[in-house]
């Protein structure tokens, strides 16, 4: 559901940021302090789109003083839109930011947008933008004077900033009207459609895959023993008797989605190995191990119930069957889990070492989604990120 224009701006009008948030945003943005951006310092335009974002973050969740989540969030959304591409291709139909990988360094990314001019068909734009929502507030009685020159540099800010990414991604070095309309409908989608949980999800992504727990449990083994007890289990044997309500996820990741239970079992045994500091996990552990994994389940959402008999796990796997966009999206929120798990890692080969890890940890993310869903349908978008929000909390929490 959409939110109100009036209501959001009262409220970004009405958010003031924490004590120690200005401190912690200066830090962030001294490194940009040297490059410069439409003649003001891009630390400058850098700060007042992290305010922006870090208000609108507090007003969402009916706070009115910004805190170190909300800093947090509106960091990694300055960090999506300077490490991936087509960040601006949104939808007010369906306003969902897409978790693409990311394909550079969002740090040397931002320095370099100094190199773009700002083209005087965008400085129109922004000057006929701020005169209309100026005209709007001041109709509308929202704030004082003074604030409301404070809510106009923060988005003039925000304007210029996305205009010079959108820019400098598509290889030019001088913006158009064009760049200009892009983030001013980006700015709109963001303020008035998207969801929290859109933007929790955002973080939530990295975390999960930078997880030190997660790097730790890659590392755990199963005896073959073990591995016989999981593969000649009551989960095997339903995945293999019911593969055809599975069979719409295999272009997500095939391996992934042949085997959701099993998959998630030995990852959540590999979490509590990893808890319990074992190297290995034999076939003397396997019982204590899957009570543990449903325990583990429970705690994020799931009934135990929901695994106690075939009929349970049938209405389970068809709550798997995804909607149009969901492989397409899963697709690449799978290469973003990959590219942060690199860097975690600091070794490119660690996925080539540990192959079955991204398959594993989809499969539960599915498991997870599917598990927690409470409304009707096709598994969308939205599930996922529910998904990943339980699945950090799990991990992180």
């Amino acid at each position: 559901m959409a939110r109100t224009p009036i209501d959001v701006y009262r409220g970004l009008t009405q958010t003031r940021l924490g004590d120690d948030i200005p401190e912690r945003v200066n830090s962030f943005v001294g490194q940009f302090s040297d490059y410069v951006l439409a003649e003001e310092r891009l630390s400058v335009h850098l700060s007042r789109f992290i305010a922006l974002a870090s208000r609108l973050l507090a007003y969402m969740n009916s706070r009115f003083v910004v805190g170190q989540d909300d800093l947090t969030i509106a960091i990694d959304l300055l960090d999506h839109v300077t490490s991936t591409t087509k960040w601006w291709v949104v939808d007010r139909k369906e306003p969902v930011l897409i978790l693409r990988p990311r394909i550079r360094d969002p740090r040397e990314f931002m320095r370099s947008v100094s190199k773009v001019t700002v083209g005087n068909t965008t400085y129109q734009r922004i000057r006929s933008g701020t005169a209309k929502l100026s005209r709007f507030l001041e109709e509308q009685g929202v704030a004082e004077s003074p604030i409301r020159e404070g809510l106009y540099e923060s988005l003039v800010s925000t304007w210029l900033l996305l205009s010079a990414f959108i820019c400098r991604s598509e290889g030019r070095n001088a913006t158009s009207e064009e760049d200009f309309e892009r983030a001013y409908d980006y700015v709109r989608i963001i303020l008035f459609y998207v969801t929290s949980e859109d933007f929790r999800a955002l973080v939530s992504s990295r975390r999960l895959a930078t997880s030190p727990r997660l790097l730790q449990a890659a590392g755990v083994t199963f005896s073959p023993g073990f591995e016989r007890s999981i593969c000649s289990s009551v989960a095997a044997q339903l995945e293999e008797q019911h593969s055809d309500f599975l069979i719409q996820l295999a272009p997500t990741t095939p391996s992934a989605a042949r085997s959701i239970l099993t998959n998630s079992l030995r990852l959540l045994a590999q979490l509590q190995g990893a808890m319990n500091k074992q190297s290995r996990i034999e076939e003397t552990d396997y019982e204590a191990f899957t009570l543990d994994s449903i325990r583990q389940l429970e705690s994020m959402g799931i009934s135990p119930e929901s695994l106690d008999n075939e009929a349970s796990v049938i209405l389970l796997f068809k709550k798997m069957r995804p909607d149009d966009a969901l492989n397409e999206q899963m697709a690449s929120l799978t290469r973003r889990l990959e590219g942060y798990i690199v860097d975690a890692a600091g070794n490119r080969d660690f996925l080539l070492q540990n192959a079955r890890l991204i398959p594993r940890i989809i499969a539960l993310l599915l498991l997870v989604s599917a598990g927690t869903k409470k409304t009707p349908g096709l598994l969308s978008d939205s599930d996922i990120k529910r998904g990943l929000i339980l699945l950090d909390g799990l991990l992180n929490g």
